[in-house]
């Protein structure tokens, strides 16, 4: 193979013996020592000379590609050109070497011959237009005009300004036009609009047709149509930070907003607040009437707040019939009374649903910046805490946050109080929920649940007791003694003879962010004998926000071991196709949530068969919990699911149950 090797050195080109006449048809003696971009312009092209610029100015450390070039004869050569940058004890030195694939060139005149059997390919599968320098279309095919609406001579001599969208920054277009404009090969996904007025996405390369001196001439365009898998991106946006219900704000999307407000007013000495709603006696609702009729009351309030609102803030669902609102600008907190007084007299109105005239109140508690906190997670915290000390005084009413609410709550205080206490004299146990496999009925793994048997308040549940445990700085020592208590029990059935399946552990996010929770983690494992193929650990989404990196260092020790991952409550407030997409999980986990009227409600049956497809084409095994009737049933199971947990099979059991349930591997139902 034919080779010229050189380096640049303070800008002076200098060839070793390794320069072949092929190559440049000049011998070493009369470039060697010039201007390095003088030689390689004349020889090769400017294009070349510019990207090895890229390596002198340091903007680039590394160039591979490829160029031609013209012989005397006539003959056109393709060049493999390869260049680097290295820092030496005289300074900065670029090497090159320049190398003639003559039989690459003939593979390319070859391809070059084939290109007219495939055109009628392209035809029938790519969008091509080819331009001129200035950007005027000379060539369209029928797939160009069929996508935009414009006929073959509408489009030939206009330039693509016709199909543009106003979608992309003007930046976006001139680094495409750079990047072509230097002979470069063009990427990426382009709206366009077509001459009926709608959007269409395409996937474009733009490739520069080059002249014999290396400069483009026309550029050929290709794209494909991706305008289903950009709709498919923004329902997965939807689901990410928009409530599937009401299609108000989640709390993810309300807590980014929140964030960027309090820099904003932190910034101009602004004042804003923030309103948590609490529907009073929904849940009386939704006993009585059902969940279609209680998802419709839930809609409705969506509505009535967003027209109390209006452009003055924003809206959000945070759970179940909990909304939240930011005020965006007050002057003073007076301004946040009169819009809680307004909701309490709206709510005196009736909402009428599926022919019932159902009345709720509202429980409202408002904290405002910078008053009530100076941060999103205190605001949230201090708006919530006000919200409570309105539903357990009177209810249908407001309060602004103080300082005293915090210790006003007399169980939460004595639960707090307690944790302690509880944790050392063994109050807390475990009881195990079954996930069945649907085909075949029989159970192929289960969940530790903690539980807390309060001498006074008989069993607290863990939704009253962790949020407390998290606030005291105590999760890590509940979550060690799960994980503690979980391999003890393994390893006493192990002892016994049972045949063991797979059990899965909440982490909270504290405890698995923990210096040395992979050393304790293993620690305890090894102390119980238990096997890693006995353990899932569940975790939820939140724990990788801010910590993602990490949080993958730490599940890929994890998985190399034998640990099965979960990610549990997906469709809750901060569900994320970007971190399943990033994250090598095994299991998904869908929230009760979205499984509660599937049966009845199409919208949320959509969202849950997506999910369920959506998990299984990652690879994942995909579980369904808290389903409670064998209509949900049916429909996950035609939708192919794999596990079931819920009351439908079995409540969380005792010890004695589980143990009876690992014999046979099947419940009674």
């Amino acid at each position: 193979m034919a080779q010229a090797v050189f380096k640049i050195r303070n800008k002076k080109i200098y060839f070793t013996e390794l320069l072949s006449w092929d190559v440049l048809n000049e011998s070493k003696d009369i470039i060697s020592g010039k201007d390095y971009d003088n030689i390689l312009s004349h020889y090769i092209g400017p294009h070349v000379a510019l990207e090895f610029s890229k390596l002198v100015d340091g903007e680039e450390e590394q160039i591979h590609f490829n160029a031609t070039v013209n012989r005397k004869n006539g003959e056109m050569v393709l060049l493999s050109i390869f260049g680097y940058q290295i820092q030496s004890e005289d300074g900065v030195e670029v090497f090159g070497i320049i190398s003639d694939d003559r039989e690459a060139n003939n593979q390319l005149m070859k391809a070059l011959k084939e290109l007219s059997d495939i055109k009628h390919a392209l035809d029938q599968s790519v969008i091509l237009a080819i331009t001129d320098r200035q950007g005027k279309i000379i060539h369209a095919n029928h797939r160009f005009s069929e996508i935009s609406g414009y006929s073959h001579d509408e489009l030939i001599g206009n330039t693509h300004q016709l199909i543009n969208s106003g979608y992309h920054s003007k930046a976006f277009f001139k680094e495409m036009w750079r990047t072509i404009g230097f002979g470069g090969v063009w990427k990426g996904e382009i709206r366009n609009r077509a001459k009926d007025g709608s959007f269409y996405w395409v996937d474009t390369t733009i490739v520069p047709v080059k002249n014999e001196k290396g400069k483009p001439v026309q550029y050929i365009a290709m794209r494909y149509n991706i305008t289903d898998k950009k709709e498919n991106q923004e329902k997965i946006r939807m689901m990410a930070f928009y409530d599937h219900l009401t299609g108000l704000k989640n709390r993810r999307k309300f807590d980014d907003i929140l964030i960027k407000k309090i820099e904003h007013a932190e910034k101009n000495q602004e004042r804003f607040g923030i309103m948590f709603v609490d529907l009073d006696g929904f849940k009386y609702v939704n006993d009585t009437l059902g969940h279609i009729i209680g998802d419709e009351l839930l809609i409705a309030v969506a509505r009535r707040l967003e027209e109390i609102v209006g452009k003055n803030g924003v809206v959000a669902r945070l759970s179940g019939d909990e909304f939240a609102i930011l005020i965006d600008f007050i002057t003073d907190p007076s301004d946040m009374q009169r819009y809680a007084e307004t909701i309490i007299t709206n709510f005196k109105e009736p909402f009428a649903i599926e022919g019932y005239q159902l009345s709720t109140t509202a429980s409202i508690g408002i904290s405002t910046y910078p008053e009530a906190g100076s941060d999103a997670p205190t605001m949230m915290k201090h708006a919530d805490l006000a919200m409570y000390r309105v539903k357990g005084l009177s209810k249908n009413d407001y309060r602004f946050f103080d300082r005293e609410m915090r210790i006003s709550n007399q169980r939460a205080f004595q639960i707090k109080n307690d944790l302690r206490i509880g944790l050392d004299n063994n109050q807390f146990y475990l009881v195990y929920q079954p996930k069945v496999s649907p085909g075949e009925d029989v159970v192929t793994s289960y969940e530790a649940l903690i539980r807390w048997k309060h001498p006074d308040f008989q069993e607290v549940s863990p939704g009253e007791f962790i949020p407390l445990a998290e606030e005291l700085g105590m999760i890590n020592e509940i979550g060690d003694w799960v994980l503690e208590n979980v391999c003890r029990q393994l390893r006493a059935w192990k002892t016994n003879g049972y045949d063991l399946l797979p059990v899965s552990i909440n982490l909270s996010s504290s405890q698995f962010l923990q210096a040395d929770f992979v050393d304790k983690f293993w620690s305890v494992l090894h102390a119980y004998q238990v096997n890693p193929a006995w353990i899932q650990i569940e975790i939820t989404e939140s724990l990788f926000i801010d910590n993602e990196k990490y949080v993958q260092q730490i599940l890929k020790i994890m998985k190399e071991n034998g640990i099965k991952i979960a990610l549990d409550d997906f469709g809750t407030g901060y569900s994320s196709l970007a971190y399943l997409q990033k994250l090598d999980l095994d299991i998904l986990k869908i929230d009760r949530s979205l499984i509660s009227g599937i049966s009845n409600l199409s919208t949320k049956r959509k969202i849950a068969t997506t999910i369920v497809q959506l998990g299984k084409s990652m690879g994942m095994k995909v579980v369904a919990e808290g389903v409670e009737t064998k209509e949900e049933l049916d429909i996950l199971r035609e939708h192919g699911i794999n596990e079931i947990q819920g009351y439908y099979y079995s409540k969380p059991l005792a010890v004695s149950e589980m143990s009876e349930i690992l014999k046979t591997k099947k419940l009674g139902k």
